[in-house]
């Protein structure tokens, strides 16, 4: 797992500033339901996490 993660999931500046345009992009589409777009959500802050982002709890309120 280790391996993969360092293959995959590099924190490189361009990475991040992918992962941070992808999230900030998000919309929600209205034929898609909720469950999808909020798994999508969380896999996307999961991302952001394993890379070296932490957001607060009051950030991760206000994008749900």
């Amino acid at each position: 797992m280790v391996a993969l993660t360092k293959m995959y999931e590099k924190s490189s500046a361009s990475n991040k500033v992918f992962l941070m345009k992808k999230l900030f992009n998000m919309k929600i589409m209205y034929n898609i339901p909720m469950e999808e777009h909020l798994n999508n959500l969380n896999t996307m802050m999961s991302q952001l996490c394993s890379i070296g982002i932490n957001f607060d709890d009051e950030v991760r309120a206000f994008l749900l």
